[in-house]
């Protein structure tokens, strides 16, 4: 059954990852054409992305290699077989479902480790070699993150020239703002990898109040580079679930809503281990389509996946909006489904 199991859930895992992957590159085609970046570049960029492609469908190759492992089970005659010799077909079955296991926890464990590492990197390229759109945008009255506890506003930020207009940049402590620095621009200097401030006024919050120094040039604390500061979402995939419940308590600080950070966290855990729940439901599935061919069982291994990310979708929006806890948000899909695969299995007496 293991057997069974592993020869299409490996076909069906590169099918379905190299049909998505070629969509979303299609999609690029126009942008990639024009772009001026090395093609070994580009290509790294494409490659990259592999491995995210990869994780989203797994569910699918799970389901689909368990239609194929029961229902070849069931073409056979094996499991008329088993069942007139009174073994309890559970037996047949359960290996299905110990290898679903092990693919969540496989998921879970790429999805922790490689999945968002060449995701990020994969981002990383698109935006600053393949489509630098840094380099002919300009930014107006825009909020930015610079490192762990610093927030700078400015009236216009000019990331190719290193350049912003009536910057103020805050340094966040326990009680609030610790320190400002408001000036009329900002240079960045590549040689002390600093952002030197000029003609402007530094403030200081203490427990007597607001201490005011001008200055016409100081070199600030602010060290992260124009393409760092560029404004851009942080994407959830590019973090661990670590990461995403840190950036979370992060965006909370500085007043922003952390719950899509929060959602994101929890589905880092449901979604890989939706691989267990779609076995558990593929297997009464399998039993009612009996002698359907396989063609029949992809489709149904297609349609019941897109039902399942509808729901992760809607899931999604109820937990970034509020309406739902992320954690009840995240666990949608797997709940519903989950219930049920519990209620086919009973009826099929497995």
């Amino acid at each position: 059954m293991i057997g069974r199991f592993v020869k299409p859930f490996g076909f069906g895992l590169g099918l379905f990852a190299v049909l998505i992957f070629l969509g979303d590159t299609f999609d690029k085609m126009n942008l990639i054409a024009r772009s001026h970046a090395p093609l070994l570049t580009i290509l790294e960029c494409l490659w990259l992305e592999v491995p995210y492609w990869a994780g989203r469908v797994i569910p699918m190759a799970t389901l689909l290699a368990t239609l194929v492992a029961v229902g070849g089970f069931v073409q056979s005659g094996e499991w008329l077989a088993t069942q007139s010799c009174g073994i309890e077909t559970k037996r047949f079955w359960l290996p299905v479902l110990g290898c679903s296991l092990a693919v969540s926890v496989l998921a879970f464990a790429a999805q922790e480790t490689i999945m968002p590492a060449a995701w990020a990197r994969s981002r990383r390229l698109w935006r600053e070699k393949v489509h630098p759109e840094w380099e002919w945008t300009k930014y107006q009255n825009v909020a930015l993150l610079g490192g762990e506890d610093q927030f700078v506003q400015a009236w216009l930020f000019l990331p190719k020239e290193g350049k912003l207009e009536r910057p103020i940049l805050e340094t966040m402590g326990e009680r609030g703002v610790d320190r400002q620095l408001d000036a009329k621009r900002a240079f960045w200097d590549p040689a002390r990898g600093r952002w030197v401030f000029h003609d402007g006024v530094e403030r200081i919050f203490g427990p007597l109040g607001v201490v005011e120094k001008p200055f016409t040039t100081r070199i600030s604390d602010l060290d992260a580079p124009p393409l760092d500061l560029v404004p851009r979402p942080t994407n959830p995939d590019e973090l661990t679930m670590r990461e995403a419940l840190a950036y979370a308590r992060r965006v909370g600080r500085f007043g922003g809503s952390p719950r899509e950070y929060e959602f994101a966290a929890m589905a880092k855990v449901s979604y890989p281990f939706t691989n267990l729940i779609i076995c558990a439901l593929g297997i009464p599935i399998a039993l009612r389509l009996r002698k359907s061919s396989r063609v029949v069982s992809f489709c149904t291994a297609l349609g019941l996946s897109f039902v399942y990310l509808w729901i992760l979708e809607v899931g999604h929006t109820l937990g970034v909006n509020g309406q739902v806890h992320p954690f009840l948000a995240a666990w949608l899909g797997n709940i519903g489904f989950g219930a049920l695969a519990i209620v086919l299995i009973r009826r099929w007496d497995l």
